[in-house]
């Protein structure tokens, strides 16, 4: 059986290690054996099976400040944390002995990491030089920020990696529109279609309700400014606006939007495990622009509002958005263009209004599963 090892680190939210759960449950129904080491926060969430990854003492950042990694305490980590990483990875490393190394973002992302993901890749190839290193990137990787950054990714994928595999359509979103890659690297990159969806929910709490206006910011700490905006924004619709909170305090922040917001119409909650079903049955969503949303508002005819996070300058959910408000029935807008009014009218002529699902292909953790074994078979040799 081939052994198929992740590495991964979501720093803020949980879409990258919900990503790579899709892929180690590809792999392992395509035959292989999975497992996922996690340099995050431990997190609860539908989607995620802790008995299939390796928790390493975490890291976690505050807001998008990258340049401070943070203990699960709250911490800046210091080195001693750093080496506690370095050598449960490298354990873990010894005790699985993949026949692939897949890293999740690296080399595209992650940059402050590097010294960790190059020290894995050694790790596994002094094990065995066979082994594949595949870099695993979503549709949308946050663009550089300077041609000397471009330049260092694209020396480490030349270096380190066989093959990158982009969790997208080229059709829709090709990797070109954040990072253009030279000949000789596109010949290297894959785009295995979109991962959509997730296992069957579980837990719904009662029947979904129908004709409200869902407002989501995934399973972080991310879209507290659009939160608040929401609240307000339920003074002015008669509908019912239910909020999901994400985040490891996203009980206080629900309690305390809830008290400063008592508007009758409105409901503020931690995010729910029947999350999707609630989803497919609103009269509209608002959402950020994150890869799992969007994917989760791909196959349903939920007319969508997309409010991208644009905090510290990022561009990754603005690329996105835009290119997805060119379907009907999905509107984008930037959240400093939005008031309390502007997004209840909004929402209100949207709301009911059935859009063709995206025509996005959504088994991409099947072809990049299939990727990523193959790609370890032509290592190895017959």
């Amino acid at each position: 059986m081939t052994r198929v090892l992740f590495l991964a680190c979501h720093l803020a939210g949980s879409g990258h290690l919900v990503r790579t759960m899709a892929l180690a449950r590809a792999v392992e129904a395509a035959g292989g054996e999975a497992r996922v080491i996690s340099g995050g926060r431990p997190l609860a969430h539908p989607d995620i099976d802790s008995a299939n990854i390796v928790q390493i003492p975490p890291l976690s950042v505050e807001g998008l400040d990258f340049s401070r990694m943070l203990t699960s305490d709250g911490e800046l980590a210091d080195e001693a944390h750093m080496a506690g990483r370095a050598k449960a990875i490298e354990a873990a490393i010894r005790a699985f002995r993949p026949a692939a190394l897949v890293t999740e973002t690296f080399p595209l992302g992650r940059r402050r990491l590097a010294a960790e993901f190059e020290a894995a890749i050694t790790g596994a190839r002094s094990l065995d030089p066979q082994t594949a290193i595949i870099a695993s990137v979503r549709d949308v990787p946050e663009p550089p920020s300077s041609p000397a950054r471009l330049e260092a990714a694209i020396g480490r994928l030349r270096r380190l990696f066989d093959l990158l595999v982009v969790h997208s359509d080229a059709g829709i979103l090709p990797l070109s529109v954040s990072w253009p890659l030279p000949p000789d690297l596109e010949a290297r990159t894959v785009h295995a279609g979109y991962i959509g969806g997730g296992v069957a929910e579980e837990g719904a709490r009662a029947p979904a309700p129908d004709g409200e206006v869902l407002v989501s910011v995934g399973g972080g700490d991310r879209g507290r400014g659009l939160l608040e905006l929401a609240a307000r924004a339920a003074y002015h619709s008669p509908r019912r606006w239910r909020l999901l909170v994400g985040g490891a305090d996203a009980a206080a922040v629900s309690k305390a939007l809830s008290a400063a917001h008592p508007a009758p119409n409105l409901c503020v909650e931690p995010v729910r495990a029947d999350y999707r079903l609630l989803l497919s049955r609103a009269a509209v969503s608002v959402s950020l622009a994150g890869y799992n949303t969007v994917m989760d508002l791909a196959p349903i005819a939920t007319p969508a509002i997309l409010v991208p996070d644009e905090t510290a300058g990022e561009r990754e959910q603005a690329i996105r958005a835009a290119a997805l408000a060119r379907h009907s029935g999905i509107a984008s807008r930037a959240l400093a263009e939005l008031t309390p009014e502007g997004l209840g009218a909004l929402a209100e002529a949207m709301a009911g209004r059935p859009r063709p699902p995206l025509p996005l292909s959504r088994d991409g953790a099947a072809r990049a599963a299939d990727l990523i074994l193959k790609a370890t078979r032509r290592k190895s040799g017959p």
